[in-house]
Formats: structure tokens, sequence, C-alpha cells
């Protein structure tokens, strides 16, 4: 085998360095290449072996990040629905009880104008009719719902 001169030198030179034959050298270097490029062919085949494991993780993991914000997400509408509809009954119940203490008023207020001007046994019977009338009133309504 020829080996250009300033390589032959180098080896010449390690070998009295490392103090081993220039053959043994050789063969080293020979089976240090054979090793890299053996572990070129492996690393060139393991690459998309290795790509799709991390592609398929990142799939993985980007798909519960995504569940994950839907559930916070949903989490998050829910209380503030709560809260909306929390506010939403007090006002309602706040409302009702206004209506009522309302209604209480003008139908003590009525009562008093019809027993002052009429007299009381004519408000009481004004007011029995009207409670009649408004429980038949009630009565048809829930029989027309459905």
């Amino acid at each position: 085998m020829w080996i250009p001169e300033e390589l032959k030198v180098y080896l010449a030179e390690r070998a009295k360095n490392e103090e081993r034959g220039m053959n043994q050298i050789v063969v080293d270097l020979i089976r240090q290449e054979m090793a890299r490029q053996q572990g070129a062919v492996v690393e060139q085949q393991s690459l998309p072996v290795i790509r799709e494991i991390v592609q398929t993780e990142l799939r993985k993991a980007l798909a519960q990040q995504r569940s994950d914000l839907r559930e916070d997400m949903n989490l998050e509408f829910t209380n503030e629905l709560k809260a909306l509809t929390r506010a939403s009954d007090n006002r309602l119940a706040a409302l009702m009880v206004r209506g009522l203490r309302d209604s209480n008023v003008a139908r003590r207020l009525t009562y008093a104008m019809l027993a002052r001007t009429h007299g009381p046994d004519f408000a009481n019977r004004a007011y029995e009719d009207a409670r009649e009338k408004a429980g038949r009133d009630l009565a048809r309504r829930d029989d027309m719902e459905p």
C-alpha cells in the first residue's frame, strides 16, 4: 500500500511516541474509521425512528395541553355562569319581594279608600270578590300551560 510521505512521517512519529508499531496504529485508525462509518449508518437509520418518536410525543403533549385548556375554559365558564346566575337570581328575588310589598301596599290603600267611601262591608265584599276572581284566573293559566 502506498502512503504519501507526510502521512508516513506522521505515522512514524506517532509510533515512536506511543511505542507501538506503525501497523498497529494503521489498524487502529482503520477500526476507528469503520466504527465511525457504522455509527453514521446507524445514525442515518435511526434518525427517522427517533424523529417519529419525538413527533408522537409532541402530538401527545399538545393533545393533553388542548384537553387541559378545554377543561380550564369550561371550569372558568361554569364559574362565571354560576356567578351570573346567582346575581340574576338575587335580582329576581329582590324584584319579586318588591312586587309583593307594593301589591300589599296597593291592596291596603285600595281597601282603606273603599272603606272610607263605601263602608267597611263593601270593602270586605270587594276584597273577597277580587281574591276569588284572581284565584280562578291563576287556576285557568295553570291549565293552559304545558
